[in-house]
């Protein structure tokens, strides 16, 4: 079968490869899935450059998340075979994926394959992120990275709370579509100083704020906080450290925490957990934002595919999947023609 693995760290777009290897042999607790989609997402590229808070062991999978169809069933019958599931489980960027029933997630009929690869991690990120803030209706949460798909998700969590909602972005054609997603403020920070801005909207900083940016971003968050506001770091985009600010954490009595979601999961008791997964289906069953495609590639295609995804500007999730019709003849290595 194929397989996108990485055999040293390194810039994705030059260390992955398509190798060709076994089917994986599953065992009897186990299921076989044939993988149909899979999404391209942050934390997958950070754990092929060696940047995530997962050892790899070369050479390596690579892909945390996706979609497919049962196979072989595991010995229970937890899932019978031609069932479709969603994945959550390492190296998804392949044919076929040996998984544990717990890293699988039955899939509604009505959801499409598009919607259901992107089920596992965003949409269980963002209402794990707004219940770890708990804001106070009215309060303001303010986040980074403002128009990515986690953020666009945490602003359908919050609405549902009565927060109210300050999405940072990058460009200003992001501005309009946040706004009619019903983000309360939008700040393009490329147009220049923010800090005061935000300070002067949310009258005086807000409760809280997710950061997926890091570097100078994430320090200027915490410049944006009330005193006794919280800063979820989620993600670091640009590879930069958050300067810490010693004396004003202390004084103005900040909290400053990371969230990683496997971490999180495994803390629910079985019960809390199956509750949010029931909820987070019925979300994305329902339409909510934040799986939106902004390409599609095979797997041949990898190094196009990851370079794409670097570029979306939170213009919906690069997807692998099966080769589109249209699709150009990959090059040597996976590489594709010129684009």
């Amino acid at each position: 079968m194929r397989a996108v693995r990485f055999h040293h760290h390194g810039d994705p777009a030059a260390v992955l490869s398509v190798d060709d290897v076994p089917v994986p042999v599953k065992g009897p607790d186990d299921l076989l899935v044939r993988m149909t989609t899979r999404p391209i997402n942050p934390s997958d590229l950070m754990y092929v450059r060696g940047e995530y808070g997962r050892e790899a062991t070369f050479p390596s999978p690579a892909g945390f998340e996706g979609v497919g169809v049962v196979e072989r069933a595991d010995r229970a019958g937890t899932y019978r075979e031609g069932a479709r599931v969603a994945v959550a489980a390492t190296g998804t960027w392949q044919d076929y994926v040996s998984a544990a029933p717990a890293e699988l997630i039955p899939v509604p009929d009505a959801m499409p394959d598009e919607v259901a690869c992107q089920l596992t991690v965003n949409p269980f990120a963002a209402r794990l992120l707004v219940d770890q803030l708990d804001v106070p209706p009215g309060g303001w949460l303010l986040l980074s990275a403002g128009a990515s798909a986690v953020c666009r998700m945490v602003l359908t969590c919050a609405a549902r709370r009565r927060i109210r909602c300050l999405h940072l972005v990058r460009r200003p054609e992001q501005v309009t579509p946040l706004r009619l997603l019903g983000a309360d403020e939008v700040i393009d920070i490329s147009a220049g100083p923010w800090v005061d801005r935000v300070l002067a909207l949310t009258s005086g900083g807000a409760d809280a704020a997710i950061d997926s940016v890091g570097g100078q971003v994430g320090r200027g968050l915490l410049d944006c906080l009330r005193p006794g506001g919280r800063l979820v770091v989620f993600g670091a985009l640009s590879g930069e450290p958050i300067p810490l600010p010693s004396r004003q954490v202390i004084f103005s009595s900040l909290t400053v925490s990371g969230f990683w979601l496997p971490e999180r999961l495994a803390a629910l008791d079985p019960h809390d957990r199956a509750r949010l997964t029931e909820e987070v289906v019925a979300d994305l069953a329902d339409g909510r934002p934040g799986v939106d495609v902004a390409g599609r590639y095979a797997l041949p295609e990898i190094r196009a595919a990851v370079r794409h995804s670097a570029r979306t500007g939170g213009a919906g999730k690069v997807l692998l999947t099966e080769r589109r019709p249209d699709a150009p003849a990959p090059g040597p290595a996976g590489d594709p023609q010129p684009e």
